[in-house]
């Protein structure tokens, strides 16, 4: 961010600064906020802080008004009752103390729960009880309810609100749009920088794309073609961090657009369209981290787990295929037993996604395709076609919605017909590579002859005789271990072109009129306070998939129990109605068999069900926790506020203002341990500097008002930086920020009763640390929630919906259907769901990172855990993207043994790891290795590949010797005849070549790689869990 911007973001706070020391120092105005005046900067620091983005703005005047008005309002309903309770027994009587106390406790329970419950709406929660802390801890004495009481602080929170938005609104940039195409540009023009550096570190390819990497300097760019090809593989790995970066930048700014767009009614629902075409572009395997290495204190644990002593009875050449019955009776192998040769090679090698289980010493990182001339210049071709449809519809995007071009964008204007031309182009080279594919598997290096055409039937009216032979290229192909990776890639390759073909159908499909005009009346709309998902999203609820099954709907036998098989007893109970019983035991009196009756009644169960639910969540419930936690808390530091008049704790908390102690308290008091030990030492150490800025300018000023202005407006401008630019300490700011009013205001204000400055600085600061002590020993002793237990809790909910994820990916795969059909919507659910649970894993591990504690903690290890997680998600992801193009009968169906097999072991292992992390307990020693089953696939998917392939060869050999032999005998009954027989051109004759079962055996190559890695990372996070937690040792001489 250059300084122009800088400055610009940070006039907006300043101004706010500015006009709400005005407001304080100009008597008429701070005098219908009465005592309250400071607070004005004080609220519009906290939780009103302009960050320069309108939206967010918004979002928070909203939120923090709305929460401000109720806060006051049930104050104002307190001392309601007060007053009464005032006039009734006495003014400051015990009964109207109570009532204070009583309403004080019982807002901290609400606002504490809703706090705890929606990260979201922690300013609504703060604000909702910081202006009551004052107003009832102050009000003892009341007996009638005047209007002041409510319109004070309700001028405090409007004026704050105000003075916040106008400046955004006036000098914030309105660069919702703007950033969304900036991002849009990076992303693009980091994809196009990655692909072809990707594709020439997989095939050993000098693309000439990748030479030139147009988003590196030339100076580096030098540098790293000196470098060997591990520096190339490095270069690789930065720039898919940094497209995953831009990604969520991207979505960031997606999201802000959104809430703007729909406020001003100038949403594009096809430049969302792209956004989700590009956030699906980066999940492509090509453009992620390609080659993964473990991370250090994973490569330990699998040193660990798996040693290498044990002797190899697996590694070698692939094992005979085996006959159904005997894949049954085959021994079950462990996962250390396979996994030797992964840990037995030399230094931190990169492990690939083919598993490690039966593959030769010589696969290399590389796939060279020296042999097959056509598919690398094919693969080349469609990688120059994909970059050039992507910065055409990046520089067309530029030119319709006016952003401002990147350092990387194509200058000049873009017509519709060049991104026509452009998908053409690809639509052909795609062609092309799926017909190089295609060959692949028919052992021919060359495509189909020219001069070759299929007669319809043979002409001596008998079938051909079919002989499977293998052409020696292809053979040797064969024995290339690396197949599977290169199956994946070039699907994977296959699948990004799709991608933009679509991204470039929406740019051309795109109309004139995607931006509509501005509408103030948009703004009383509330739409973009959520947004969720997109609206294009609601009309999938409606659809349902119809699965066509080998076996029809209305034949198939109605089975009532299947549908509770799956639960446990108690929820079986909750969904399935039980039949009476007619008696129980020796039960006859007619009051025992009519209670029975009733308590067992289906209603009633249900009932007791849910009632018992409710009071097991309730009380185990961290919500609820940190509710009492705050509750009790504030109560016990505003109890010398409702203490009797004479008491000494009483004259103490009204002359140190203790409301200061109480609201501390409040704002220290966190979730976790550790993080009330960070935000208690940055206030502590904010309040310590903020006093002393304070007491300076207090004695400067002596009560001058333009001075008053002139130093509170000048020490804000470092206190805004702070906040503003450093994401690391930014409530050092706040809390320096909040200290300065009352020491400045406070005597200006004629509410200083005869203390000095130094008597105020002083106060105010031992409330704060009293107030910080409080909510460290509170947070520390009073059911402590401590971030490392949290962590595992969260690793082992997202395994736990990992294995969901995985258990539904096998249901849908092994139905008894030809059709692979999925319901999208509920993996598009659940995979949301994983995700915030990593994002709250590595929030717990950042939390870790700042945590002074007695146990020692392999953070760098918990991070790594999360990585192997998202790298398991990602997998089982594009595993399911793969099964809708797999051959389902061969490769599913007729296999179901081995099938069930690799889904067993699989699940097996996720549910120990899952176990495992939930309850800090160690693994078994053994666990069933899904590498075996997936051996077989394996086979299973080479002697297919064989028999298409054999086939393919010996049909096009036999029907062209019938070709050769037609054509003899037509060139000898006339020379004329051939000319005109259909289908005698190249042209017609690869029209008829279908390479469909060659391109379905790719993808279920592809899908066996993937599974490969799954077994990898699987083994990463058992090693992982047997570090952190041991292991069930039974067997010592292994």
């Amino acid at each position: 961010m250059d300084w122009l911007n800088r400055l610009r973001l940070l006039a907006i706070p300043t101004l706010c600064a500015f006009l709400s020391f005005v407001f304080v120092v100009i008597r008429p105005w701070s005098k219908i906020a009465g005592q309250w005046a400071f607070l004005v900067y004080t609220s519009n620091l906290i939780f009103f802080f302009p960050r320069g983005r309108i939206s967010v703005q918004l979002e928070a005047t909203v939120t923090g008004t709305i929460g401000g008005i109720l806060g006051i309002v049930w104050s104002t309903a307190t001392l309601a009752i007060a007053a009464w309770c005032g006039r009734k027994y006495g003014s400051d009587s015990a009964e109207s103390r109570a009532i204070l106390g009583l309403g004080l406790a019982l807002l901290a329970l609400i606002v504490g729960f809703i706090r705890s419950k929606s990260g979201r709406l922690n300013v609504f929660s703060k604000i909702a009880i910081f202006f009551p802390i004052f107003m009832l801890t102050s009000q003892q004495s009341i007996t009638y309810l005047t209007p002041a009481h409510f319109l004070q602080q309700f001028y405090v929170v409007i004026f704050s609100a105000v003075f916040a938005l106008i400046p955004t609104l006036i000098l914030a940039p309105h660069q919702s749009s703007n950033q969304l195409g900036v991002h849009i540009g990076n992303t693009v023009n980091t994809i196009c920088s990655l692909l072809p550096l990707s594709l020439s570190n997989l095939l050993d390819v000098d693309h000439p794309l990748a030479q030139a990497r147009p988003s590196t300097p030339e100076l580096a760019a030098k540098e790293l073609e000196d470098q060997p090809r591990s520096s190339e593989a490095s270069s690789q790995d930065r720039l898919a961090k940094q497209l995953k970066g831009e990604v969520a930048n991207l979505h960031v700014s997606s999201s802000s657009y959104v809430r703007e767009s729909k406020l001003l009614e100038r949403q594009s629902a096809s430049l969302l369209s792209v956004i989700k075409a590009l956030q699906r572009l980066q999940r492509n395997p090509l453009l992620g981290q390609t080659s993964h290495a473990p991370g250090e204190r994973i490569q330990a644990a699998l040193q660990k787990s798996f040693p290498p002593s044990r002797p190899s009875s697996t590694a070698g050449t692939p094992k005979k295929r085996r006959s159904l019955s005997s894949i049954r009776r085959h021994s079950r192998h462990s996962v250390s037993a396979d996994r030797h040769q992964a840990v037995n090679t030399a230094g931190r090698k990169l492990r690939h996604l083919t598993s490690n289980y039966g593959r030769p010493n010589d696969s290399h990182k590389s796939i060279p395709l020296h042999t097959r001339p056509d598919l690398k210049d094919a693969s080349q071709h469609l990688v120059e076609a994909i970059v050039s449809c992507l910065q055409l519809v990046n520089t067309t995007l530029v030119e319709k919605f006016r952003w401002a071009p990147s350092g990387n964008a194509e200058k000049g204007e873009t017509t519709r017909e060049d991104l026509f031309n452009a998908r053409i182009a690809l639509e052909d080279v795609l062609s092309d590579v799926q017909r190089a594919l295609g060959t692949l598997l028919s052992g021919s290096t060359t495509g189909i002859e020219p001069n070759h055409s299929y007669p319809a039937t043979p002409s001596d009216g008998q079938h051909p005789q079919v002989s499977f032979t293998e052409s020696p290229d292809v053979t040797n192909l064969l024995q290339n271990k690396d197949r599977f990776r290169l199956a994946f890639y070039m699907t994977a390759l296959l699948d990004l072109a799709r991608d933009v073909h679509v991204i470039t159908n929406t740019v051309i499909g795109m109309s004139e009129r995607e931006v509509t005009p501005f509408s103030w009346m948009a703004i009383l709309r509330l739409g973009w306070m959520r947004h969720d998902k997109d609206e294009d999203d609601a009309g999938d609820d409606n659809q349902q998939t119809n699965e066509t099954d080998l076996v029809m709907e209305e034949g198939q036998p109605n089975d009532e129990t299947k549908e509770y098989q799956d639960m446990d007893f108690v929820t079986a109970t909750l969904h399935h109605r039980r039949s009476p019983l007619v008696e129980h035991g020796d039960m006859r009196d007619s009051l025992g068999r009519a209670w029975r009756r009733v308590w067992d009644n289906h209603q009633v169960v249900k009932g007791r069900i849910m009632l018992s639910r409710f009071l097991h969540q309730t009380k185990h419930s961290r919500h609820v926790l940190f509710s009492l936690k705050m509750g009790l808390g504030i109560s016990l530091l505003a109890l010398p506020a409702f203490l009797p008049p004479d008491h000494a704790g009483r004259k103490w908390y009204d002359s140190s203002r203790g409301g200061w102690m109480v609201v501390s308290y409040m704002f220290v008091l966190e979730d976790t341990t550790g993080a009330i030990l960070k935000v208690g030492f940055l206030r502590g150490l904010g309040c310590l500097i903020g006093a002393v800025m304070g007491f300076v300018c207090a004695i400067i000023a002596h009560e001058n008002p333009y001075a008053l202005v002139t130093l509170a407006t000048a020490c804000t401008v470092p206190i805004s930086y702070h906040i503003l630019f450093n994401t690391s300490t930014p409530g050092l700011g706040v809390s320096t920020g909040i200290t300065l009013p009352p020491l400045l205001f406070i005597t200006y204000l004629n509410e200083s009763h005869g203390q000095s400055y130094f008597t105020l600085a002083w106060y105010r600061f031992t409330d704060i640390i009293i107030g910080t002590a409080a909510a460290v020993l509170f947070g520390t002793f009073v059911w402590p929630v401590h971030a490392r237990v949290q962590y595992f809790r969260a690793v082992g909910g997202t395994m736990e919906r990992i294995t969901e994820f995985y258990l539904r990916m096998s249901r849908d795969l092994v139905r008894s259907s030809l059709v692979y059909r999925v319901d999208d919507k509920q993996y598009d659910d659940l995979e949301a769901k994983i995700k915030r649970e990593f994002a709250l894993s590595r929030n717990l591990i950042s939390i870790q990172r700042q945590e002074i504690s007695l146990l020692p903690r392999p953070v760098k290890l918990y991070t790594e855990i999360i990585d192997a997680s998202e790298r398991l998600l990602e997998t089982l992801v594009e595993i399911r993207l793969l099964r809708f193009s797999v051959p389902r009968k061969a490769t599913v169906l007729d296999v179901l043994p081995i099938r069930r097999e690799l889904i067993s072991t699989i699940l097996i292992n996720l549910w120990a790891c899952a176990h495992s992390f939930h309850s800090r307990s160690p693994l078994p020693q053994f666990l069933p290795s899904p590498r075996s089953p997936l051996s077989e696939l394996m086979e299973v998917t080479d002697q297919h590949a064989r028999d298409i392939r054999a086939f393919r060869n010996s049909y096009t050999s036999t029907f062209t010797a019938m070709d050769e032999q037609s054509r003899g005998r037509d060139r000898s009954i006339s020379p004329s005849v051939n000319m005109h027989r259909p289908g005698n051109s190249t042209a017609n004759t690869e029209e008829r070549v279908d390479y469909q079962a060659e391109m379905a055996i790719l993808y279920a190559m592809a899908e066996n790689e993937a599974l490969g890695e799954v077994c990898n990372i699987l083994e990463e996070i058992v090693a992982s869990a047997k570090t952190l937690f041991g292991t069930q040792t039974f067997l010592d001489a292994i």
